[in-house]
């Protein structure tokens, strides 16, 4: 069956981190997707690409969506030249999907801000853009709930004579004090980044030793599985020892 509401979350991902992920999380769960596209952004027109490869960094976002059976890794900006337009994108999705599901294209309040450079209401074919997206918005660390909205409004206002605007809020998301520049740093100056991507993304930062990562390994991945799997038999055997001496 087709999906009825899928999120489009597009970014660098260089790396994903465990904000990007709650931030999708709590998003599809309020909204009710069906799934969430994490969307590579191979050249983005308003940021510099960086030194990591677009390929890698989708390798990254295909691990991070791996454990979520509701997060899909999207590679359609990998495979199309130029710069990586949304509005291009959202074309191929709405192909793909066709007319009957709604594409909800995730952004935080950063995006609404009528001060910032890239305001969506700037973005590239706008005008065609918002007809075919419900705009889902989370806001960001040193904004407020009130000030989203009323940057929602002001767009909405600014294009009422164009088109309609569809803006939804989520009032509560976490936001975890990490983004993907602490990390380059943190690994480039050799500091640990547990708890701050999913070891899955940590495994392949070190095995490609991406951001002057030169972590030494800690075990293969099946000598991390044996390690695990040791843990809970002895756990487990502890607690079948603990019931036998009650009885």
């Amino acid at each position: 069956m087709k999906p009825k509401r899928i999120g489009f979350y597009g970014g660098k991902f260089d790396p994903p981190h465990v904000g990007h992920l709650l931030c999708a999380e709590m998003t599809r769960e309020a909204f009710q997707l069906d799934k969430v596209l994490f969307v590579t952004s191979a050249n983005p027109p308003h940021k510099p690409v960086g030194a990591t490869p677009a390929h890698i960094r989708h390798e990254m976002v295909e691990a991070a969506c791996a454990p979520n059976c509701y997060f899909e890794a999207c590679d359609l900006e990998l495979k199309r030249p130029g710069k990586s337009y949304t509005l291009l994108t959202i074309r191929q999705l709405r192909e793909i999907y066709g007319p009957d599901t709604e594409i909800c294209l995730m952004i935080s309040s950063e995006y609404l801000d009528p001060d910032y450079e890239w305001n969506v209401g700037v973005w590239t074919g706008a005008v065609e853009l918002f007809p075919m997206v419900r705009l889902l918005v989370f806001t960001r660390e040193g904004h407020t709930n009130e000030l989203s909205r009323r940057w929602g409004a002001m767009l909405v206002e600014k294009f009422k004579n164009l088109v309609e605007i569809k803006i939804d809020y989520l009032d509560f998301c976490p936001a975890p004090p990490v983004s993907s520049t602490l990390l380059r740093k943190r690994v480039s100056e050799q500091q640990s980044i547990w708890y701050m991507v999913l070891p899955e993304v940590w495994q392949i930062i070190r095995d490609r030793g991406l951001y002057g990562c030169k972590t030494p390994q800690r075990g293969t991945v099946l000598q991390k599985q044996w390690r695990r799997f040791s843990f809970n038999a002895k756990r487990l055997w502890n607690r079948l020892l603990k019931r036998v001496r009650f009885h």
